[in-house]
């Protein structure tokens, strides 16, 4: 193992959420010059001026003939599809259009830091049960492509139905076997109570959504559910909160064939939370919409390149959101959990996923850098 000369001067990328790029390593961090980045930052007892190591304030302290080793640390990025429920009554109650408006805000909004995918989902009694449209291939930048799909829709010409627990069954299918870096997630639009295209036994329809949301959690997929217009029943929507984060679900089924699996009777379900918004108010919808996605977003970074840092020395390292630094701390700041993998925890995690929050700054000195 070759360890990088103590002198050699190291500036890690930044990693632009807002943007989905990287900064050179030799791009300059003078505040006057790069006004996305805030050096008001506390004193680093390293020494390090404001914090920083940066590239030229190292040159100027008289180490100017050092190697430099280019380094990023890249995020893990979450893959999300939206699945929008496409019945009739989304229409009859003038959903359809401020829902539109709202999801593809969020999308446009988050589309560099989340690999989006959309699907739209109704069925028809007696032929295709769930009839899936819409269907966007999952990429980066995708918002366009969403919005074509999303505006080539249109009301059913027949009476459609909600088959949610078997539209929810076949995007996590296809998305179980989806290549991705980051954890997978769905996030299900709906307006109304689920059944199977047969307008038949309700509490059969919600277990069957109960348990589709559990076995997507299985998977490693986790699912988000929000419900437009007030049409269906708040502890069902806790129960697929509860199901699709894992959490226990109540046992209040009413199904004589129940399929998902309940919490023993008198023991607590969980508290995961769903989503109500109200569409006619769009900043909110939005907001609700992206708060829910950004939160999504990954702290953990992995470093590219052969190349490991010293975790001896990993104290040493500077990290920043936008601006702001982060200590190093376990619980609430940054840690590294193995040579390769840095990860933001607590409050510092927190701050990330705000839907506001831009960019993170990662840097260490030369000295715990190893090269392999």
């Amino acid at each position: 193992m070759l360890y990088v000369p103590r002198r050699a001067a190291l500036l890690f990328s930044v990693f632009a959420w807002g943007q989905g790029c990287a900064q050179s390593a030799t791009e300059p961090r003078d505040p006057a010059e790069r006004p996305d980045i805030d050096a008001r930052v506390p004193a680093d007892p390293t020494g390090r001026e404001d914090g920083d190591a940066s590239l030229s304030g190292r040159r100027d302290a008289g180490v100017d003939s050092c190697n430099q080793v280019d380094l990023s640390f890249e995020a893990r990025q979450p893959t999300v599809l939206v699945l929008v429920d496409r019945s009739g009554s989304m229409w009859d109650m003038g959903l359809w259009d401020p829902l539109k408006r709202g999801v593809l805000d969020a999308v446009e909004r988050l589309q560099n830091d989340v690999r989006f995918g959309f699907v739209s989902y109704t069925g028809q009694q007696g032929r295709t049960c769930p009839e899936l449209s819409a269907t966007t291939p999952i990429a980066l930048g995708n918002a366009a492509a969403i919005r074509r799909a999303y505006d080539a829709l249109d009301k059913p010409s027949y009476k459609s139905e909600t088959p949610t627990a078997a539209a929810l069954t076949e995007v996590t299918t296809r998305l179980a076997e989806e290549p991705a870096i980051g954890p997978k997630y769905v996030v299900l639009v709906t307006d109304g109570e689920p059944d199977f295209c047969d307008d038949g036994n309700v509490e059969c329809a919600r277990d069957a959504l109960v348990a589709a949301a559990q076995a997507a959690h299985a998977k490693g997929i986790g699912t988000f559910v929000f419900s437009v217009g007030g049409q269906v029943s708040r502890m069902h929507l806790e129960d697929v909160a509860n199901a699709g984060a894992g959490q226990p679900v109540a046992q209040r089924s009413q199904c004589a064939n129940a399929r998902a699996a309940y919490a023993p009777v008198g023991s607590a379900a969980g508290s995961a939370p769903y989503f109500e918004p109200d569409v006619s108010n769009q900043s909110a919808l939005v907001a609700a919409l992206a708060g829910v996605i950004s939160g999504v977003r990954g702290c953990v970074f992995d470093l590219a390149g052969q190349i490991q840092i010293d975790l001896a020395q990993a104290s040493e390292g500077v990290v920043e959101i936008d601006g702001v630094r982060v200590p190093f701390d376990p619980v609430n700041g940054f840690r590294m959990n193995s040579a390769t993998e840095l990860e933001l925890t607590g409050s510092a995690c927190a701050q990330l996923r705000r839907p506001d929050s831009k960019r993170v700054f990662i840097d260490f000195p030369c000295e715990a850098v190893l090269v392999l």
